[in-house]
């Protein structure tokens, strides 16, 4: 029977008609941990060698999200000098335990075979989500902790991916009942479960998290490595010490199984079930947006329903995650347009980071005067120590990035460089700037794309003897970069562009488990900067957003 057409029409003015879109926090966030507090939802995602450390988003409504504050923000919380990209702080995992909020993560320092540093777990912990302790380094070393207690006996379980033995390095889940105060295991360590995969030493079990439900205690991992292979599957016991009994559909979310080169949203895993106040089932995970193949922005937030069936967890009723299919029915008010920053101090605004662990004064912010002004050290970006610069990630497909300089009032030297760049690692980060012109006189532009080891250095002389009023430009689009810059109010002149793969792999040997950011930066490239150079830094930046468009299938022309 038809409802009456009055109504309908209230029907239809009381029900949001836009639903959550993914990815719910779109740039890398990877690893997402979530907790709810009341009507409250808390995630913390991976930072690695990024400072601070473990941020920690907040939200009402699973589609739109603030950053509320960060876990490591002290040099004893996280240490990271001369920290690879890829190290540092990783997959941290939340949790409520005796009224004392934990967030359990880990810290790998370097790749080094020679120096032979192994990842280290810890915790810290908080009363308000703001302010957190110094860390209790655990007694086990591996990766991707979890602190989880028995809701029946109160015991409190330390389950993480370690491996067999440092010689023979077969990884699996392992745990034991942990002192929270003093990190040692207070019961025997033991091998938990080795996931679904044939367990040799390419398996990958890790991103262990144990959850309670109508009675049964269920153990959720990731699998596969972190790349294309990369998935959820999950076990089912009656203890928290198992054994575990696999779900009879494996594995519980890939979006892999419809080919790597197919869908646009892949490498789906490390998740998070939970519930809302509601009683709703839902599941957070990391996934990348697959872009003609790579994946500039990294590995991001999703979010997708969970239905139960016959005491088993249905991700997504196991359908493959699609961009164009929204999540539920919750209101997705994410349409900013734009986004300002003009630095008026005392303090940058959040979301701004340095790399790895700031030891010096890198840049001045005043809380009377606008912009920021850096102090420039010998290093640069592609340093593996701490540059004077600041980084936001990128959080569109579709966006610009512009910053305008504060006006520079004599020459700088050939070493001297100020200017923005689209930064993965110290060994792929593509800049625009200024700086002293090679083989002339005067103030250079000048870009230097970054291919396989191989710089493109262009320079563009300004027959000016001051900078009034110069603004950079980084447009981004899913294919391609485009660098440029414009004097005052003029249109941007376009200098080079290079495409977005060049931005989404890791140098042969080494590992890139992040996706962009924008940067802000300062050197002096090796030389302490001049005495007699003048002070630089930017007045404001701006990221303008435009429609994404991104397909569900990963098909360019």
């Amino acid at each position: 029977m038809a409802l009456p057409i009055k109504l309908t029409l209230l029907l239809a003015l009381l029900l949001p008609t836009i639903a959550i879109k993914n990815p719910v926090l779109p740039g890398w966030n990877p690893d997402p941990s979530i907790l709810r507090v009341g009507d409250e939802y808390y995630l913390a995602t991976s930072s690695f060698e990024y400072f601070p450390g473990i941020p920690i988003y907040k939200s009402t409504d699973l589609s739109n999200w603030s950053l509320y504050s960060h876990a490591l923000t002290k040099p004893g919380q996280l240490m990271l000098y001369g920290t690879p990209t890829g190290g540092g702080a990783w997959a941290p995992t939340l949790s409520y335990i005796n009224n004392t909020f934990y967030i359990s993560t880990m810290i790998r320092w370097t790749y080094d075979p020679v120096a032979r540093v192994w990842p280290r777990i810890m915790w810290v912990s908080s009363s308000d989500m703001k302010n957190w302790s110094d860390p209790i380094w655990a007694e086990p070393w591996g990766i991707d902790p979890s602190l989880f207690q028995d809701p029946v006996s109160e015991n409190v379980y330390l389950n993480l991916m370690a491996p067999d033995s440092k010689e023979h390095g077969i990884w699996g889940i392992y745990q034991c009942r942990a002192n929270l105060q003093t990190g040692k295991c207070i019961e025997e360590y033991r091998s938990l479960w080795n996931g679904t995969l044939e367990h040799n030493s390419y398996a990958r079990p890790e991103g262990p998290k144990i959850f309670m439900k109508n009675g049964w205690y269920y153990l959720l991992i990731a699998e596969g490595g972190t790349d294309d292979l990369h998935r959820a599957t999950i076990a089912r016991s009656k203890s928290p010490e198992g054994p575990w009994t696999a779900a009879p559909h494996k594995p519980l979310l890939y979006n892999g199984a419809y080919g790597f080169d197919n869908l646009t949203v892949q490498s789906t895993g490390h998740a998070t079930i939970f519930d809302t106040q509601l009683g709703e089932s839902y599941a957070v995970y990391l996934a990348r947006r697959k872009i003609n193949g790579s994946s500039p922005l990294g590995r991001e937030t999703f979010l997708s329903p969970v239905t139960w069936k016959d005491g088993w967890p249905f991700i997504n009723g196991g359908k493959p995650v699609l961009l164009s299919e929204p999540v539920g029915d919750v209101p997705d008010q994410r349409n900013s347009e734009s986004w300002v920053d003009t630095f008026e101090g005392p303090t940058l605004e959040s979301g701004w980071y340095q790399l790895r662990m700031p030891y010096t004064e890198n840049y001045i912010i005043s809380s009377h005067k606008k912009g920021i002004v850096f102090q420039p050290n010998v290093y640069s970006l592609s340093d593996r120590d701490v540059p004077a610069a600041i980084l936001r990630k990128q959080t569109s497909l579709n966006m610009t990035f512009s910053a305008e300089l504060l006006p520079i009032t004599s020459d700088l030297q050939q070493t001297e460089t100020v200017g923005v760049s689209v930064y993965l690692s110290e060994f792929q980060h593509q800049d625009i700037g200024l700086r002293g012109c090679f083989n002339s006189t005067g103030i250079c532009i000048y870009t230097q794309p970054l291919k396989n080891g191989t710089i493109e250095y262009r320079q563009v002389k300004l027959n000016v003897s001051t900078i009034d009023y110069i603004t950079l430009h980084i447009r981004a689009e899913p294919l391609y970069y485009h660098f440029g810059y414009s004097v005052g109010k003029s249109p941007a002149q376009w200098v080079t562009s290079i495409e977005a793969k060049w931005l989404a792999f890791a140098p042969p040997g080494w590992f890139v488990f992040e996706g962009t950011s924008f940067a802000l930066f300062a050197s002096g490239n090796g030389r302490p900067w001049s005495v007699r150079a003048p002070k630089v830094g930017f007045a404001s930046v701006t990221q303008r957003y435009y429609e994404e468009k991104i397909p569900d299938y990963d098909r360019w022309e």
